[in-house]
């Protein structure tokens, strides 16, 4: 049985636009300076939620074995989009990606599956938390896109629990950014996975929790119904 809930595409593509329109000013007020939110990020991360829907209403889970290529798409479509022409044009960057999620060895996705499985009681908060800081933590799963991947990751756990995905917002961003900064400057060594990143993880499960907002979230039927009207 598909999970009964599913996200509200024009709602997060609105929050997301307003991100883009005041992101001079949001990038002002950061840690650390980030990179400009063009049009392409915005097209492409709608694309992501939008494959995450997808996998929603089929039952797919994104660290179940037989889900992980899907997970790697996400990266793709983050990236690259969805578009043929721009597939073809990256080959080469896709066939290195690929090789690296499955095959790097200091930390590739049988690090953060494991990590899921021996934290599955946790909480829906604790886990997307604990599995997008390992995603975006050096050595990253992917040479780019880890944070953009890594935020569909989140809210592909959190739907899938009955719980809002993650959504970049004017009011959320700042404290999305900054712990996220900390975390990619962050590496696996002793003190980091002892000491570092479990507290960074613990407050970033506390902000996903405050900040969830259940008006991203649609009933099944009503996406699919929504989904219909809108062709």
């Amino acid at each position: 049985m598909s999970p009964p809930f599913q996200m509200d595409i024009d709602r997060i593509e609105l929050s997301l636009r307003a991100v883009q329109a005041n992101f001079d000013q949001i990038n002002a007020s950061l840690d650390d300076l980030r990179d400009p939110m063009r049009d392409e990020i915005v097209r492409n991360m709608i694309a992501g939620y939008r494959f995450v829907n997808e996998l929603l209403r089929k039952n797919v889970s994104l660290l179940r074995r037989d889900g992980l290529h899907h997970l790697l798409e996400l990266n793709h479509i983050v990236l690259c989009g969805t578009d043929e022409k721009e597939r073809k044009a990256s080959r080469k960057h896709i066939e290195a990606t690929t090789d690296r999620f499955y095959e790097q060895e200091d930390f590739c996705i049988t690090d953060i599956r494991r990590w899921a499985e021996d934290h599955k009681k946790d909480s829906p908060w604790k886990r997307a938390a604990g599995v997008y800081i390992m995603h975006i933590s050096q050595p990253q799963l992917f040479f780019e896109g880890n944070h953009r991947t890594g935020a569909l990751l989140m809210s592909s756990i959190l739907v899938r629990n009955g719980k809002p995905p993650f959504v970049l917002g004017v009011d959320n961003a700042k404290a999305y950014f900054d712990p996220s900064s900390l975390a990619k400057k962050t590496t696996k060594d002793f003190l980091g996975k002892y000491y570092t990143l479990p507290k960074i993880k613990k407050k970033f499960a506390e902000f996903l929790e405050r900040q969830a907002n259940s008006t991203y979230l649609v009933e099944s039927g009503k996406a699919e119904r929504h989904k219909t009207t809108s062709r």
